[in-house]
C-alpha cells in the first residue's frame, strides 16, 4: 500500500470533542480548523447548520445538538456533518485522496468503532483510516509515550494511564465534571447572588449603559420560535467568555477571606449588566477540586453521582496501575483539555497531587501555550500520523474490503 505518512500524501487528523472540533493536516503545528461541535438543525429531516457562524445565527425552531454523550458518539448524523464540514468547508480537500486519523474516548466500544470505520470507507471513501484513543494522542502531543493523562474537557473529565503508546484500560477513571458544569454553576450563582440571567447577544436589539449591579436596560427582539436548546447553547457561550476573562484557581484550597483579598475583575455581559467579580471567580473553578462543596445546584442528571475532584481521578487511575509502574506514571502527568486552562490550575493540581502522594515525585507536562493545550490530542495525532514508521499501521481500503469493520479492533489497539 502507499506510504500515506510520507510527503506525497498528507494525512488528515480530526479531533471531535464534546465542545470543539479540530481538524488539519498531519505534520503541522496547529489545526487549520477549530469550530464548535454543537450544530444547529431544523425540522424532522434535519437541515443542518455547522460551524461557528452558521450554528450561532438565530433561526426560528432551530435546535442545537452535539454528536457526543459521555465521550461516545450518540448522534451519527451530526458526527457525519462535522466530518463533512471539516473536509469541504474548512480544509477544502477531497477525503477520497487523504488517509484520515480520528480520535476516540479510551472507553469507546467495539460497535461504535465499527461504525467509525464504515463512515470513513463507505461514506467518505477514504483510502486509509486509523482511530486512536484520546489519552495516547494527548501523551504524544506532549512528546511522551508513557504517562498518566488527565483530560479536563467540556463535558467529561477523565484519567487514564498510557504505557508505551497503549492505554491501560483498567486505569480509566471518568465523570461528568468539567467545563460545561462549571459554566452552568456560574449561571446558577449569578441567579442566586444577583437575581440575574444573561440575555444572549442574538436576543439584544439595543441596550443602554447601566451602573454596576443594576438591572440591564435592554430592548429585545421578538424571537418567537427560539428553542430551549438554542437559548441554552448561547448562554453557555456567554459563560465561556466570563470564565476565560475572570476565573482563576487559587494556589491553595479555597478560603473565602483569602479570595476576597484578591483583586476584583470587572466584567460586562452582552446585555450591559456589569459586575466586579471577587471571591466568586475563584469559587467556581473550585468545583473541579471539591465538587461536593462548591456545586451551587446539582443538575438532575448528576443526582446521586459520586463526584470527586480531578486530582482524585488522577490518583485513582494511578493506583489502578501496577505498583512498579506508578512512579513512572506520576513522574509524567499529562494535563490536557480546554477546561484545564484556568490560570493557576497546573500549579494547584501539582501541589494537591504531591501532598496526596508524598512518596512519589510528581511532574506535570502540558503545552506551554493555551492555544496548544486546547488542541493537545490533535497535536498528538499530527505527530503520530506524520511519522515515517506509521504507514504500516494505517488500515487500507483493501484490508477493509477483505476483513470488514472488525479489522479496526485488530489494528487500532
Amino acid at each position: 500500500m502507499p506510504t500515506y505518512g510520507g510527503d506525497e500524501v498528507n494525512a488528515l487528523v480530526i479531533d471531535v470533542g464534546s465542545t470543539w472540533t479540530r481538524a488539519g493536516f498531519a505534520g503541522e503545528d496547529l489545526p487549520k480548523a477549530y469550530f464548535p461541535s454543537h450544530v444547529g438543525y431544523i425540522g424532522k429531516m434535519r437541515q443542518f447548520f455547522v460551524g461557528d457562524t452558521e450554528s450561532s445565527v438565530w433561526r426560528p425552531d432551530m435546535e442545537i445538538g452535539g454528536p457526543l454523550e459521555h465521550g461516545l458518539v450518540k448522534d451519527w448524523d451530526i458526527y457525519e456533518k462535522i466530518w463533512e464540514h471539516a473536509f469541504k468547508s474548512q480544509l477544502h480537500v477531497n477525503p477520497e485522496e487523504h488517509p484520515v486519523m480520528v480520535n476516540e474516548a479510551a472507553w469507546n466500544t467495539s460497535e461504535l468503532r465499527s461504525k467509525l470505520i464504515e463512515l470513513a470507507f463507505e461514506k467518505f471513501q477514504c483510502p486509509a483510516f486509523y482511530v486512536c484513543k484520546n489519552p495516547v494522542l494527548a501523551a504524544f502531543g506532549t512528546g511522551r509515550h508513557t504517562g498518566l493523562v488527565l483530560d479536563v474537557g467540556g463535558e467529561m473529565a477523565s484519567a487514564c494511564a498510557v504505557y508505551e503508546g497503549f492505554c491501560l484500560t483498567k486505569t480509566i477513571q471518568k465523570q461528568e465534571l468539567a467545563g460545561e458544569l462549571v459554566s452552568s454553576q456560574i449561571m446558577e450563582k449569578l441567579k442566586e447572588d444577583y437575581q440575574y440571567e444573561p440575555t444572549p447577544l442574538f436576543d439584544i436589539k439595543s441596550k443602554a449603559p447601566v451602573d454596576i449591579l443594576h438591572k440591564p436596560n435592554v430592548v429585545r427582539y421578538n424571537r418567537e420560535g427560539t428553542t430551549a436548546s438554542y437559548l441554552q447553547e448561547m448562554r453557555q457561550r456567554a459563560m465561556l467568555e466570563f470564565k476565560e476573562t475572570t476565573c482563576e484557581v487559587l494556589e491553595r484550597p479555597f478560603n473565602a477571606e483569602y479570595a476576597n483579598n484578591k483583586p476584583l475583575k470587572p466584567f460586562e455581559f452582552p446585555d450591559g449588566f456589569n459586575i466586579s467579580v471577587g471571591a466568586m471567580r475563584f469559587a467556581m473553578p473550585e468545583i473541579l477540586f471539591n465538587p461536593t462543596q462548591f456545586i451551587v445546584k446539582r443538575p438532575q442528571r448528576l443526582e446521586g453521582a459520586n463526584l470527586v475532584g480531578i486530582h482524585d481521578l488522577a490518583i485513582k487511575s494511578a493506583m489502578a496501575s501496577d505498583v512498579d509502574l506508578r512512579p513512572q506514571l506520576l513522574n509524567s502527568v499529562v494535563l490536557a483539555g480546554g477546561s484545564s486552562l484556568f490560570p493557576g490550575l497546573v500549579d494547584r493540581l501539582s501541589l494537591t497531587l504531591q501532598q496526596a502522594i508524598a512518596s512519589s515525585r510528581i511532574k506535570m507536562y502540558c503545552p506551554s501555550s493555551n492555544t496548544e493545550r486546547k488542541v493537545t490530542a490533535w497535536l498528538g495525532g499530527s505527530v503520530l500520523a506524520s511519522l515515517g514508521t506509521f504507514h504500516q499501521l494505517w488500515i487500507s481500503r483493501a484490508e477493509y474490503d477483505e476483513h470488514g469493520a472488525s479489522i479496526v479492533d485488530k489494528k487500532c489497539q
